[in-house]
Parts: C-alpha cells; structure tokens; sequence
C-alpha cells in the first residue's frame, strides 16, 4: 500500500473500538505484565490494551501514521516502535501478541522466519492472536502479501494450543470503504 493509502487507511480507523477478536483473547490471558500490537495502525487496540491494565505495551508499525497519538500515551507504560516485522527484533517475551490483520503484510519469502520469531515471542502460557489470510482471498494475487490454505494455516500454529481457529470467508467492505472478497483464518493459541 502507499504512503497515501496508509494514510487514508489510519483517518478510517482512528478512534474505532478494539477489534472483537482481541477483546475475546482477553479472556485467556493469565497475566498482564507486556503485550505487543504488531501492525498497530491508529493504535486503537494499544489504547484499549493499557486500559485493560497491561503495564507495558509495545505498538509496532511500518508505518509512523500515529505518531501524534503515540506522542500523548504514558511514556512509562507505552513504546511505539516504527519497523517493518520482518526486521522486529522482539527483544522481549510477551504475555500478549496481537496481530490484527497484520500477519499477511510480511513479505512471503521472509514470513515463515518472522512467524517463528513472533511465536517464539509469546511467553509460556502466553496468548497470540491474529489472522492469515487464506487461498481464496481477493488480494491473493498480489506477490507482496502472504496466503495460506486451511492445512497450512493449521501447520503454522503446531506446536501452541488452538484455542479459537475460525475459516471466514464472505464479501465485506475494506477499511477504504471498497467491496472485497475475504478469506480469513482467525485464531488465538496458548504457547
């Protein structure tokens, strides 16, 4: 996406409710010590992350859109790092990693690497959650994004236990507001 479409995608999405996926993770995390959101955007899911009590969040992006926001959160409680995921370091081990719509985003012959990073990240009794996009997504043609089928995405979660995996696919608008044909595999695991 461009500089302008990330632009564009943050106005659409700033000061929107947490994604419904991670509100229902919640309910599993054990402890609240450090959560990361990988592929932060407006930082709608960090913001409800620290008012859900977790005492250091990390916000991770490619993208510098929210800066302004960032700029105004306890600096003390909050980190807003600008990196692509590929090059995330994680120097850390997370009770938390929410990855909403941002796993399919890493360049696919750098993705199973940076997967395995992000899984090794979780800390024992941790939660993950996010989605892969699958096989019969829209955007599937397009060669900088990453798609798996069902098996794959099963494969790639070996090894965490499967709390939620959920296959979806249905025809909704985008945050652009632009008719899609979606294909989405959304889980949580416990590590």
């Amino acid at each position: 996406m461009s500089d302008s479409g990330w632009k564009e995608y943050f106005e659409r999405t700033r000061d929107k409710l947490p994604r419904p996926l991670l509100v229902k993770a919640l309910a599993y995390v054990s402890s609240r010590d450090a959560a990361i959101d990988l592929g932060s955007g407006a930082l709608n899911d960090s913001i409800f992350l620290l008012k859900e009590g977790f005492r250091k969040v990390v916000a991770v992006d490619k993208e510098p859109v929210a800066k302004e926001i960032a700029e105004h959160l306890p600096r003390d409680q909050f980190e807003y790092v600008i990196s692509p995921l590929e090059s995330f370091e994680f120097p850390a081990t997370y009770d938390l990693i929410n990855a909403q719509y941002s796993l399919p985003f890493i360049k696919p012959g750098e993705f199973d690497v940076t997967f395995q990073r992000i899984a090794s990240a979780v800390k024992e009794g941790g939660i993950l959650v996010g989605q892969f996009f699958g096989d019969k997504d829209e955007w599937r043609s397009d060669s900088t994004m990453n798609f798996h089928t069902k098996e794959r995405a099963v494969n790639l979660l070996s090894g965490l236990e499967i709390l939620l995996f959920e296959e979806k696919e249905n025809d909704r608008p985008t945050a652009a507001g632009e008719l899609k044909h979606w294909h989405v595999f959304d889980f949580i695991v416990r590590k």
